[in-house]
């Protein structure tokens, strides 16, 4: 399907720039570490860079763990059981998954648009408006919760193929 194939892509774009972050967070930490050890002068926003850099991967990250099946799991317990409870078991999990990503969400864009509308700013040396920084939080929980309904459908439907058989 074409909107696969779109939003598959999105998630591609949400892996690389969660990489270009990655890659800012490493090399302004590397930095930091020399300025202050060597050069005896700490740069404050790199803490508070890595935060937010945290925040964001996390949350650009998750959709396309949970559309690959890449989320955490206990394999060891997992294999052990058949197939028609491994089954069961995946539709329970992403109906979870669903749930906390509506959560994300709900309450995610609740705080968010609060903290725009009044205008609220974290006091540190950055002096980033917190909606920019949470915003992240609804966006990413509206794609793991696309991700979770894709592979929850896909779990039912196998379920189904698994009763016909």
């Amino acid at each position: 399907m074409k909107l696969n194939r779109i939003f598959d892509a999105v998630l591609e774009v949400f892996i690389w720039v969660s990489a270009v972050i990655l890659t800012l967070t490493v090399l302004s930490v590397a930095i930091e570490v020399f300025l202050r050890t060597i050069v005896n002068k700490p740069q404050a926003w790199v803490l508070e860079f890595t935060e937010y850099g945290l925040l964001f991967i996390t949350f650009l990250v998750a959709p396309f763990l949970v559309r690959t099946e890449r989320n955490i799991t206990v394999d060891m317990v997992i294999e052990l059981l058949n197939q028609k409870t491994k089954s069961r078991l995946s539709v329970v999990q992403h109906a979870i998954i669903c749930a906390v990503a509506f959560v994300f969400v709900y309450f995610g864009s609740t705080v968010t648009l609060d903290l725009y509308q009044r205008g609220i700013y974290n006091p540190t040396i950055m002096q980033v408006p917190m909606a920019y920084v949470l915003f992240i939080i609804p966006v990413g929980g509206v794609f793991i919760m696309i991700s979770a309904i894709i592979k929850l459908l896909e779990s039912v439907r196998k379920l189904r193929e698994m009763k016909e058989i």
